[in-house]
């Protein structure tokens, strides 16, 4: 899990690698907020649940069906200073267990409700379509993935980690400002890279042109 997936040169590391270690330690930091903070609310329970759980699938997901992007673009590989930068960088979600941690406010029902809801919508959508293109892709890669979660929206997977950060900032604390910090690095990190870049790589098929005609980015029948 903890290993990349191809040669790498020496003191050299990819993005897949930083990101897998980095979701490690979701389960702890989570967990060592509530103790430092003494915050064993349902508030906190539940981003430790859900905040911690949500970094164990992307581990595993790592070892079974892992987006090879990450692994194998040349892109995505750093010298150590730049791999420390990268970690940091995506630190910005550890705002969601500390906002949580420091919020002595005890989460409603309806917000209990809608974010369990929208995390557990927001991982099916997020994992299923992740496992559905590695797969694809391993048996048949010359073929634009376009039916199951393709056929939905063009980037599931984003559309799933935004369900699941909605969900993180109905527990954070909707009302607080710092919540919205994460959701607003996600945007920048889908809308203006993440998703031009996919998109640009499947512009090679001669049917891209008529699924994205059809199919929404995001949201469906919407955006």
């Amino acid at each position: 899990m903890f290993t990349e997936k191809r040669d790498v040169e020496t003191g050299k590391y990819t993005l897949g690698l930083i990101l897998s270690i980095h979701k490690f330690t979701w389960t702890p930091i989570t967990l060592l907020l509530s103790f430092i903070y003494s915050n064993y609310s349902q508030r906190m329970m539940i981003m430790n649940g859900l905040f911690g759980s949500y970094g164990v699938l992307w581990v595993l997901k790592s070892k079974y069906f892992y987006d090879k992007n990450f692994y194998t673009n040349k892109k995505y590989e750093y010298d150590l200073k730049n791999a420390i930068i990268s970690y940091l960088s995506i630190s910005v979600y550890y705002l969601f267990p500390y906002i949580t941690a420091t919020n002595k406010q005890e989460i409603s029902l309806f917000d209990t409700y809608l974010s369990t809801f929208l995390y557990s919508l927001g991982v099916f959508f997020h994992y299923g379509s992740d496992a559905q293109k590695y797969y694809t892709l391993k048996y048949n890669p010359n073929k634009l993935i376009s039916d199951g979660f393709f056929s939905i929206v063009r980037h599931p997977n984003y559309s799933g980690e935004f369900l699941i950060w909605f969900g993180f900032i109905l527990i954070s604390g909707k009302e607080k400002a710092l919540s919205y910090v994460p959701l607003i690095w996600l945007i920048l990190a889908t809308l203006l890279s993440g998703m031009p870049e996919k998109e640009r790589s499947l512009k090679k098929y001669d049917e891209f042109n008529s699924w994205k005609e059809n199919t929404k980015a995001l949201i469906p029948f919407i955006y």
